[in-house]
């Protein structure tokens, strides 16, 4: 038995090793290392419904939203979306359902209130938590932590907006 409970212990050792290693890995990545580059955004002035045509197709739940000049100005998420539908737009009576327009049958009644309900800027964070490519993942990865983001936007010098780092990211990176 003895033999049995050493063995156990020393397979338990060589498990916590490579844990350990992966830590000290992780904490000398960089956040480009991980991100996803090239981000699809959002534009400023895009309609709500636009928006959630661009979420669902490339299968996000955020996006970081930019000016004519390309620079990152907000972020804009799918609870911001539901948000806005449940409650509807700034001086909406209390009696309207906006989240009808998921499921109206009428294209032009959707239309007509799609835009009632506004453009991303009226939804969207204005001040997004943001990352530099050359930042480490252990100080982002706490950042994010801290503000209670699933996702910063990795700018340039210029703040252009060079990539994406979500929660999902981070935890492929991380051992478990």
């Amino acid at each position: 038995m003895k033999a049995g409970v050493k063995t156990a212990k020393a397979a338990a050792g060589r498990k916590v090793a490579p844990k350990r290693a992966a830590a000290r890995h992780a904490a000398s990545r960089h956040v480009g290392d991980v991100m996803t580059s090239n981000p699809v955004c959002a534009t400023t002035g895009s309609s709500l419904r636009d928006v959630a045509r661009q979420l669902d197709e490339y299968e996000v739940s955020g996006l970081p939203v930019i000016d004519d000049q390309d620079r990152l100005v907000g972020v804009v998420s799918r609870t911001d979306l539901l948000r806005r539908l449940l409650e509807g737009p700034a001086g909406a009576r209390r009696d309207e359902e906006w989240l009808d327009l998921l499921t109206a049958d009428s294209a032009s009644r959707v239309d007509v209130d799609a835009a009632r309900l506004g453009v991303v800027d009226d939804v969207m964070t204005v001040v997004p938590v943001t990352a530099k490519a050359e930042e480490n993942l252990t100080t982002v990865a706490r950042r994010m932590a801290e503000e209670r983001v699933h996702r910063v936007v990795v700018v340039d010098a210029q703040r252009r907006a060079i990539g994406i780092v979500t929660t999902l990211d981070l935890l492929k990176v991380f051992p478990g």
